[in-house]
């Protein structure tokens, strides 16, 4: 029925196509496109349309008449509709001549813009298939097609002439036409092949510049080609044996790298230098697995890195070192994905190929480190010393004496500009190292950012700190600290490899002490100093840790309380992020933080914050920390001491607050607290009805399915409380209303699971469950909901509980009469507070009489609760309360009634339906637009 609608309305948007003056949308055409270029059955079967070959032939007959946007669309679609061989051979055996001189005019000035890039889809779809390559061979369109990238076009348009060329070369090699192959290649490097260089004895930079707008296309071109991966891989092939033996490509780079100076132009020529040396290599052995690689295999490649180096040190161009190195890291991590295995053999050692790139873009960090550092013999300048003797034992000897040029240049010139250059291309390197390298980076980065910490080896404050750093410096320190936080989450950096990292803390610590720290560095310096704590601090030093006043750690919470009180939201969510992670890990792994957090009344603060702070990303990350708080005794009592009404507070914000991220985390903080503590009967009855109107009225799923993880945790309390254990029952348990050992067969058991229902049913629970399986709930409440309902079923089941529920006289028929709304009475109160004029009084009186370093911070939480103050909750509008809840047997029953997996799936078919191809066809023929009834904000 699907694709009978689907053809019906192909033919009628070619029938509107062919309407004088039509003219389409082009937000619905792009997305239709999208949805075409994906290889699902409707598309599969939208191609395969035995009509639709017939249908583009006949739209191309007045194709000059129409509107542009209807032009790309046509073209567009021959692209998708091209991409099969046979619809190919249908449509360009009619229409060949006059596509032919479409392609010849793709180089013109006249051709619109759009119109280009949809013929460059035709030609990349037309590579597909060997009659497609025949054809743009044959009718010369590959030639119109290189030449776009010589003048200035569209980004888009050059990026697919550099995919189309290298897409040509490897296809013509597929077919084994070796004559094709060379007249194509030798067309692409024309520009080289036409000029004499080695007869130019003097360029002008006009000369220069000339040159290089001709060769830079040509260039472009043949590094796409070289270095295509995934064809490389496979090895012994036409293209890269004519490459290396005969094109003469490498000669003809070596000349002109010694005549031209621009760097862009010096950058390419040896990338494709490199790129042909990989190349050579692959092809000689293609990569298999476990394949083994003889020195001999890495020597000219090696050689040509190496001599690289020297000549672009030579050039005194330090900048392009770090480039190359990039480069060449990419294309080695490229070729042999992410598994390098090119081994250096010299004096009887090994030397791994990409380890001395690496090696190579350390350099002017280390320099930046020796040279700041002073001649005392500390511990740190023997690190330092003993971190350089082992990267020069991982260099082979030609690739030192390279890395001590680079030295001497890095001092002769400006020392912070050129480390910052490195630094900043190190940090495209995330992904591209092995375990061993990253503990030597991080190690590097490690010494640059240990001369950024303001205090020596004494403990005391460094005489030169400035209370403003140069923007190179703090640049520096930016990306360095940036790499180190990625290093440490992506690779295992282990003390027994990189002992800096025990220290790690310690300096960012003394780091963050300095004056004028940009937003971004201390954000990420409070991310550094978290995972540093959850990762490297050894358990058994926090016996270790109340018993040294005054080191880093034992200030941890001195730290955490200056940052909440920071202008910079950032700043604040992240001190908040690292409350979280001490708060977590000081219940069990290091309880001495607990002291922390309590002296320095951050718990206090948090709470300030979540009830006050203009921020709502903020006020959700205190709640995180509140929901943690309530697992550590000490904490939550001082907590609870300081906020007597804690929980109404968090009452009202899950009810009252207007951003649902904030109602989800405080929604969250409940189901810790009923799962860590102890709650009164009368609050648990007041918590009920607010679950029960969150988890059925709140307009936030995500606020909905934190409400649902609480009514589980409720379940799951609730069979606990009636003796189960893990999922099922004991032979025997204790019994607190008789204070005796019962003996649990399964006539007691069901006893308890039916007192487990009713209490269940009293307080709202199954009521939320059968409402949220009802078919108006999204697809994911829906699917939380079944997922809680059957495992609650699958424990009745299991004891036979169904069988014994009956339904009462006076007991709902059905879930629809659960809708019967009544006034409900206020959820909470809070202490509304005196008014604005006594709060602004009491700001002063605390201000004249404060006399130490908590002004800022009384100020601060004052004022935010001045401007936050939050709505009385009397003055609420009332919430809707449920007359009738849902009983067992309704649960039972209504759960039984229809396969809700089913009406899920179909739910989810349905929410994708807005992105099916039937539909975005109707978006394409307007459909929406005819009918007026429609309202126009309710399309779908």
């Amino acid at each position: 029925m699907e694709n009978a609608k689907i053809q019906s309305k192909v033919k009628l948007l070619f029938e509107k196509i062919l309407q004088p003056h039509y003219v389409m949308n082009n937000y619905y055409a792009d997305n239709l496109f999208i949805k075409i270029n994906n290889t699902d059955p409707e598309v599969t079967y939208f191609k395969s349309l035995p009509f639709l070959s017939q249908l583009l032939v006949d739209s191309l007959d007045g194709f000059e008449t129409y509107d542009n946007t209807v032009k790309v669309f046509l073209i567009r679609l021959l692209a998708v509709v091209c991409d099969n061989e046979v619809n190919f051979a249908k449509i360009f055996c009619r229409k060949g001549d006059m596509l032919a001189q479409a392609f010849n005019q793709i180089d013109g000035p006249s051709m619109n813009s759009s119109l280009r890039v949809a013929y460059m889809d035709v030609a990349l779809s037309l590579l597909n298939h060997s009659s497609g390559v025949s054809w743009l061979y044959d009718s010369d369109a590959w030639k119109h097609i290189l030449v776009l990238c010589n003048d200035k076009r569209t980004v888009f348009v050059v990026r697919k002439t550099y995919k189309f060329a290298s897409k040509l070369m490897w296809e013509l090699n597929h077919l084994g036409d070796m004559t094709k192959i060379i007249t194509v290649l030798e067309y692409i490097m024309k520009p080289v092949l036409d000029t004499d260089y080695l007869a130019i004895n003097l360029m002008t930079s006009e000369m220069e510049e000339e040159i290089s707008k001709t060769l830079e296309p040509m260039l472009q071109m043949l590094l796409s080609i070289i270095t295509n991966a995934d064809e490389l891989r496979k090895g012994n092939s036409m293209l890269i044996e004519y490459i290396i033996k005969k094109s003469n490509l490498i000669t003809h780079c070596y000349v002109v790298l010694d005549k031209i100076r621009r760097e862009d132009m010096t950058l390419l020529m040896t990338k494709i230098l490199f790129a042909v040396g990989v190349a050579r290599l692959l092809h000689s052995q293609p990569k298999l697995v476990n394949d083994v690689y003889e020195k001999e295999n890495f020597i000219e490649l090696g050689a040509t890195y190496l001599n690289i180096i020297q000549f672009l040190i030579h050039r005194r161009s330090p900048t392009m070192v770090f480039d190359f190195c990039n480069a060449c890291s990419e294309m080695w991590t490229r070729a042999w994905e992410g598994k390098a295995p090119a081994m250096i053999e010299a004096d009887g050692k090994k030397f791994e190929l990409h380890n001395q790139i690496v090696a190579m873009i350390l350099v002017p960090s280390l320099v930046y480190a020796n040279h700041g550092r002073s001649m005392s013999s500390s511990f740190t300048d023997e690190r330092v010393d003993e971190f350089l003797v082992k990267l020069l034992n991982s260099m082979c000897y030609h690739n030192a004496r390279a890395a001590y040029a680079l030295r001497d240049l890095t001092v002769q010139l400006d020392i912070l500009s050129i480390t910052l250059q490195s630094v900043k291309r190190l940090s495209c390197w995330k992904n591209r190292f092995t375990n061993e390298q990253a503990n030597l980076v991080f190690q590097a980065l490690f010494f640059v950012l240990k001369q950024y910490d303001p205090v020596d080896d004494n403990g005391e404050m460094k005489n030169e700190i400035t209370y403003e750093d140069s923007r190179d410096k703090v640049l520096v320190m930016t990306y360095v600290l940036d790499s180190l936080l990625s290093l440490v989450k992506t690779y295992n950096i282990n003390w027994h490899e990189s002992f800096e990292v025990l220290c790690l803390y310690n300096v960012v610590y003394h780091i963050l002490k300095r004056p004028n720290l940009t937003c971004k560095f201390v954000v990420t310096a409070l991310n550094v100093i978290a995972i540093t704590i959850k990762k490297f601090l050894p358990p058994n030093l926090s016996l270790l840790m109340d018993s040294k006043p005054g080191s880093a750690m034992h200030e941890l919470g001195k730290l955490i309380y200056m940052k909440l009180h920071d202008f910079h939201w950032e700043v604040r969510d992240s001190a908040l992020e690292l409350l979280l992670v001490c708060t977590e890990i000081s219940f069990i792994k290091f309880p001495p933080i607990q002291n922390q957090i309590l002296s320095n009344n951050l718990m206090t603060v948090t709470v300030t914050i979540a009830l006050n702070d203009h921020e709502f990303y903020v006020r959700a990350s205190a709640l995180k920390c509140i929901g943690a708080a309530t697992k550590v005794a000490p904490i939550w009592d001082d907590l609870k001491a300081n906020f007597p009404n804690i929980q109404h507070m968090i009452l009202t914000i899950m009810v009252d607050n207007p951003e649902g991220i904030v109602r989800k985390e405080a929604c969250n903080v409940f189901c810790e607290i009923y799962h860590n503590l102890r709650v009164t009967p009368a609050f648990k009855q007041v918590l009920y009805e607010c679950m029960l109107y969150t988890a059925l009225n709140d307009f936030h799923w995500e606020v909905q399915l934190s409400a649902l993880r609480f009514w589980k945790i409720v379940i799951q309390h609730q069979l606990n409380a009636q003796g189960m254990l893990d999922g099922t029952f004991p032979p025997v348990t204790f019994a607190k209303d008789s204070r005796k050992i019962v003996t649990l067969n399964e006539k007691e058991i069901q006893k308890r699971l039916l007192k487990t229902l009713e209490e269940l049913a009293s307080i709202g629970c199954l009521t939320v469950l059968v409402k949220l399986l009802q078919d108006e709930s999204e697809v994911d409440i829906m699917e939380a909901a079944l997922s809680i309902s059957i495992e609650l079923y699958s424990v009745l089941e299991k004891y036979k509980v169904p069988e014994t529920l009956q339904a009462d006289d006076s007991e709902m028929v059905n879930v629809d009469e659960t809708d019967r709304p009544i006034k409900l009475i206020d959820y909470s109160t809070v202490n509304s507070g005196a008014n604005n004029a006594s709060n602004v009084d009491n700001v002063i009186e605390g201000i004249v009489k404060a006399d130490d370093i908590n002004l800022l911070a009384m100020m601060y939480e004052r004022q935010m609760k001045l401007q936050n103050e939050e709505m009385p909750v009397n003055d609420q509008p009332p919430k809707p309360k449920l007359l009738k809840f849902a009983s067992p047997h309704l649960f039972v029953t209504f759960l039984k009634s229809k396969d809700f997996k089913a009406v899920i799936e179909q739910k989810k078919k349905w929410r994708e339906g807005i992105k099916s191809l039937s539909s975005l066809l109707d978006d394409v023929l307007g459909i929406y637009e005819i009918n007026d009834d429609v309202n126009t904000l309710d399309c779908y």
